[in-house]
This record gives C-alpha cells, sequence and structure tokens, in this order.
C-alpha cells in the first residue's frame, strides 16, 4: 500500500509545518512506500499570483531570499495589502497562515463546518489543480491529511472531499494536532464520509499498519526526511524589525523535536493526561545532532555542501530538557559545527549561567517559555513549578550569555484578581526595561477538556456549564464560582 501525506492549506508560508516530514521519515525508516506534498505553500503561492499583478511572483522570490530586514518589511507590506483585497473582494477567509479560522476554532456541530466545506472560495480551484497533480505524480491507495490548527480544518476536508469525489478507490486518513486535542469526543458519523479513518496522538504505527509493516516499533527519536519539500516555495512575512516576533515569520527553520511529550507534565491548564504531553521520550543527543548535521548539511568536513538558504533549527519541543539541551550542545560543539537553533523551554533552574553560555557557544539564539501569570500565588496554584524569582533568575542568565527571550503570558486564570493582574503587567514591563525579555505574548486562560482544571473544577473556583457538541470539544464554558460568605 503507497501512502500519500499531504499537508493541507493553509499554514505559515515561510517553512514547512513539520508533521508529513517527521512521518515520512519514520514510514521509509521501517520500509513502508511513502511520499508527502505540502499543499498549502503551493496554494497560497497560487492564489497571490493569480490576484496579483506583474510582479507578484517576483515579490514573492525576493521574499523567500537572503535580504535586508527593511527591505523585507516592505515587500511584505506589498503581499499583505494584496491579501487584504482578496479579502475584501474575493474571500473574506482567506488569510496567510489559516483560513476560516474564526469559524473554526470551535466548531461544536458538524453541519456547520460541512456547510462552508461544500461552498466554494478563493482556494478550492488551486488546492484541487495542487491535489490532482499530487495523485497523479504518486498514485496512491492512502492519503493521509494532517491537520494541526483550526485554520486548516476546512482545507483538510475539502482536500479528502475532492479525493472521494474524483478518487473514490483511495482511501483517506485524517491526522494532527487539532484532532488529537478537539476530536477524542466526535459524535457526528458525518466527517467519515470525508475520511475512512480519523487517528489520535501519533500516527507513526497506524500508518505503518496501513502500509503493511507488521510490528512495527517508534524509536525515541525521530528524524525527518523534507523530500518531496521545495525549499523554494516558501518565503517570509515580516511586519516588524523585531528579532524575535520574526521567527516564526521568517527564515526557513528546518523543525525538529529534541524529546516528545514534556519532562515536567503538571500543569493544571495543559492537556497532561494526553499522549503529547503525558507520553515523555527523551532520546540521545547523537541522534538529534546527526538528524541536524545531515538536513542541513553543516559537516565542517563538506563546507561546500551547506545549504545556505536554511535558517537553521527550530526544535518544537513541549518543553526541552535542560539535561538534553546541555548533551546536545556539547554535541554540536565536539563536531565544530556551525547552525543557528531556537525552541521552547521552561524557565527551569537547571538552566544555570553555564548552561546558558553554552547553549550560546552551540547556536542557541533564543528560547521561548511561558511565565503564565506572572505571579507567584496563581504560578503555585497551576503547578507551573517556578516563582517569579526563580524565573527571573534563568532570565538573566540568557540575557548576560546573549540569547533573545520570548514570554508566554496567561491572564483571567481561576480566581485571578485585577489587581494581580496590574501587578503582573507591570512586573513584566520591568522585565522588558531590564532587557531580559525581548518579546511577550498575552493570552486569555481557556479551560480545556483534559486539563487538571477541567476535572477538578472546584479546586479552582470554577463551574463548568452544559455543552453540546457532535464534532470538537476541546475548550469549554465555565463560570466563576463567587465566595461563600
Amino acid at each position: 500500500m503507497k501512502i500519500l501525506l499531504l499537508t493541507p492549506p493553509l499554514l505559515q508560508p515561510n517553512t514547512p509545518y513539520p508533521a508529513t516530514m517527521h512521518l515520512t521519515g519514520y514510514l521509509k525508516s521501517v520500509g513502508a512506500d511513502v511520499e508527502q506534498r505540502d499543499l498549502s505553500i503551493k496554494v497560497v503561492r497560487d492564489i497571490l499570483i493569480a490576484y496579483g499583478d506583474e510582479t507578484t511572483e517576483e515579490i514573492l522570490e525576493f521574499l523567500g531570499g537572503p535580504s535586508p530586514v527593511e527591505e523585507k518589511i516592505e515587500a511584505s507590506a506589498l503581499i499583505e495589502a494584496l491579501a487584504s483585497r482578496i479579502r475584501r473582494k474575493v474571500d473574506k477567509n482567506f488569510g496567510f497562515s489559516r483560513y476560516a479560522e474564526k469559524l473554526c476554532t470551535a466548531v461544536s456541530r458538524f453541519s456547520t463546518l460541512e456547510r462552508r466545506v461544500e461552498k466554494r472560495g478563493v482556494m478550492d480551484e488551486s488546492l484541487e489543480m495542487r491535489i490532482d497533480e499530487a495523485m497523479n505524480e504518486t498514485r496512491p491507495d492512502v492519503v493521509g491529511v494532517t491537520c494541526p490548527f483550526p485554520g486548516t480544518l476546512i482545507g483538510a476536508f475539502k482536500t479528502a472531499r475532492y479525493i472521494k469525489r474524483k478518487y473514490p478507490g483511495v482511501k483517506t486518513v485524517l491526522g494532527g494536532g487539532y484532532v488529537t486535542t478537539e476530536l477524542r469526543q466526535i459524535k457526528s458519523t458525518r466527517p467519515f464520509k470525508y475520511f475512512d479513518s480519523i487517528i489520535c496522538d501519533e500516527g507513526y504505527v497506524p500508518l505503518a499498519e496501513m502500509a503493511g509493516v507488521e510490528n512495527a516499533a517508534v524509536p525515541s527519536f525521530v528524524a525527518p526526511s523534507y523530500e518531496g519539500i521545495d525549499w523554494d516555495e516558501y518565503f517570509d512575512i515580516i511586519q516588524s524589525d523585531n528579532f524575535v516576533t520574526g521567527l516564526w515569520s521568517s527564515g526557513k527553520w528546518v523543525k525538529l523535536i529534541m524529546s516528545r511529550g514534556c519532562y515536567w507534565g503538571k500543569c493544571a491548564f495543559c492537556d497532561v493526561k494526553l499522549p503529547y504531553i503525558g507520553s515523555f521520550k527523551m532520546p540521545s543527543a547523537k541522534d538529534i545532532v546527526d538528524a541536524a548535521e545531515s538536513l542541513l548539511a553543516v559537516s565542517p568536513e563538506f563546507p561546500h555542501e551547506r545549504n545556505l538558504s536554511l535558517a537553521g533549527i527550530h526544535f518544537v519541543d513541549e518543553a526541552m530538557p535542560p539535561r538534553l539541551v546541555s548533551q546536545v550542545c556539547d554535541e554540536i560543539i565536539s563536531r565544530g559545527l556551525e547552525f543557528e537553533w531556537w525552541g521552547n523551554i521552561r524557565f527551569d533552574s537547571a538552566f544555570t549561567a553555564s548552561l546558558a553560555r553554552k547553549m550560546a557557544k552551540a547556536g542557541c539564539i533564543c528560547v521561548t517559555g511561558g511565565l503564565e501569570c506572572a505571579n507567584d500565588r496563581l504560578l503555585k496554584l497551576m503547578n507551573k513549578g517556578i516563582t517569579c524569582a526563580s524565573a527571573e533568575k534563568v532570565l538573566e542568565h540568557f540575557s548576560a550569555a546573549g540569547i533573545a527571550v520570548h514570554a508566554y503570558l496567561m491572564y483571567d486564570f481561576p480566581t485571578e484578581t485585577a489587581a494581580e493582574m496590574r501587578e503582573a503587567e507591570r512586573y513584566v514591563k520591568s522585565l522588558a526595561a531590564r532587557n531580559l525579555v525581548q518579546s511577550v505574548f498575552w493570552h486569555r486562560f481557556a479551560l480545556t477538556v483534559h486539563s487538571p482544571i477541567a476535572r477538578e473544577p472546584e479546586r479552582f473556583s470554577l463551574r463548568i456549564l452544559p455543552y453540546k457538541s457532535d464534532f470538537a470539544v476541546n475548550e469549554i464554558p465555565y463560570v466563576a464560582m463567587r465566595a461563600k460568605k
């Protein structure tokens, strides 16, 4: 059985989303016949070129190459203006990295989604053309579609709908991050008109079994394969000269997973019981650096083979373990490799001054991590495992080492007072004034059905409200309970 893995529109255009790359790498390693295509980047380019003018393709090529940030900001503004025009005049749901995300964030009724899937929009013609292209090139028996975010949900179902109509003998499979968190309690049978199977959690073994591989085992580290990916298609969209925020939207980053799951796995707001968080596996540093060296072609023995268009490595872990980070740094330094990398961490006290210096020496340019409510009472309540003082010390270590920091922050956490919110804002501003953080993002607390808070709402002074869904269930409604007098 031959498998084709597809990434549907729409996702960030600067670098490929890594799901199919890791699945492809694993499936090839166990002898499965597999290929992959990124429909998202192809479709967004097609749309922009179709609705742009004679300069659009040239601008996209410029944004895909090495140029000064200031010039890319100007070029990005032209493409953003074009996208805005498409939204106003053609399809209000079109975006660079998402499609109809607002609609798809909480789809409790599948009929709501299905109506939008059946309605033709700006991406249908290009999507169908690119599906035909991929199907004719690969001739698969099974097509796996990843759906990592709400902004890819309509694209995923449109993809399956077209394949079912034009290639009725081909089996379709849906998986991905959105599926894992949102579709575990699916009740409607209508999605199975589009997909023969829906996979929650890792798809390695289920897909291997579909390919006819028996007794497939998954190693602690899976090296991705970028075969079938055309790096030249990707382009940056840069809105500001802030180095840190630009990391997500600029640069062709190879994405690796240093460890699977979360080594802490105790935060009350997190999906700690789901395998993508709770099943922690830590591989060897050698395997990780072997993959980085191979994918970037950065061996000092063969400098002429270096792919200079690639920015470096983005480790997309839930949280990189400090001990493994140290070992990876030792491996990079001992081999004499030179490449930039960044990734997500916990502001764990194990990130000492010496480790921060070692990380910088090994090429680390930025870390991202959660300060959450930036309040000791609330950090303890949510079982974050840090205090403001301990996190601040870690921030000082990174600052001294020259490593940039992006902090994720949360407001409206259960029992949080208005005074605590104001104090947190003042505290974070003081960190920025001391250059301990270079970028922050505040998001409102959301109660998810798989979190410890949802299992013990009374402990957090919450009452969960009734809700009905035949499709997606993740964020659930609640009200704060008044304290008893």
